[in-house]
């Protein structure tokens, strides 16, 4: 039973319990010249029984009213409050270490000169059989599987180039760091020492945070390994786009 029904229950039998205790009228009594006229009154004493049983209703029926007070309090609800998220902050760029002196790699591409140090080189393969895949940019020439392990290939030319097409196919790939991403290229030109007081470095990303500085010597591009992966994976080109 509801608390709602149950109320009106009690109060049923409450005022049942009412009418039952209610005291009969009192009878006329005859009149009398001799006495003065005063007022009557007659009430006949509830039994304790009764009593007692209107005292517990009454009290049952205060305690329903309670509750249902409390029950038909509106419920107020507070709305959390709205946290404005921040965009992270991306990591400031940072330029290669290198000691006072560090071996590097130069490739030509193109015509093109490019330098990697050789602690970010993470090899060189004859570039062989190439498997195109769908639905990548025109610069990703496809994956090459080496010794079970599938290497993204991509084509410099168009990477650094947009819209340009090499004019003759690459022979090697070199790859960058740790990771699964090589760089086609036509030529490679052998190794050598460099002094880093002879490097024209970066200090900021600027449009080409792929480029550590300029090997002044060779007027090549010195390759900013990590720098160059992130858009690599973000399928960047070499103009971020």
């Amino acid at each position: 039973m509801s608390q709602g029904s149950q109320f009106k229950a009690m109060d049923s039998y409450f005022h049942a319990l009412l009418n039952e205790a209610a005291a009969p009228e009192p009878a006329a009594l005859p009149a009398d010249d001799t006495q003065p006229d005063e007022p009557l009154s007659y009430a006949e004493p509830q039994s304790p029984v009764v009593q007692e049983k209107l005292e517990a209703l009454l009290a049952k029926v205060e305690q329903v009213s309670k509750v249902d007070a409390v029950v038909s309090q509106p419920e107020v609800r507070v709305s959390p409050a709205v946290v404005k998220r921040q965009p992270p902050v991306p990591p400031e760029w940072k330029n290669i270490e290198t000691g006072r002196e560090f071996q590097a790699l130069f490739f030509a591409v193109a015509g093109v000169t490019f330098a990697v140090p050789l602690t970010e080189l993470g090899g060189i393969h004859q570039l062989g059989k190439i498997n195109t895949l769908f639905g990548k940019p025109d610069w990703f020439a496809g994956v090459m599987t080496m010794r079970d392990v599938q290497l993204n290939v991509v084509d410099t030319k168009r990477w650094i180039m947009p819209g340009q097409v090499a004019d003759e196919p690459y022979e090697y790939l070199v790859m960058l760091g740790n990771s699964q991403w090589g760089l086609a290229c036509h030529q490679l030109l052998g190794t050598e020492l460099l002094i880093r007081d002879r490097i024209q470095w970066r200090t900021s990303a600027g449009k080409r945070p792929w480029l550590a500085g300029m090997v002044k010597d060779k007027m090549c591009a010195l390759l900013h390994v990590h720098e160059l992966l992130l858009l690599l994976e973000k399928g960047l080109n070499i103009e971020g786009q």
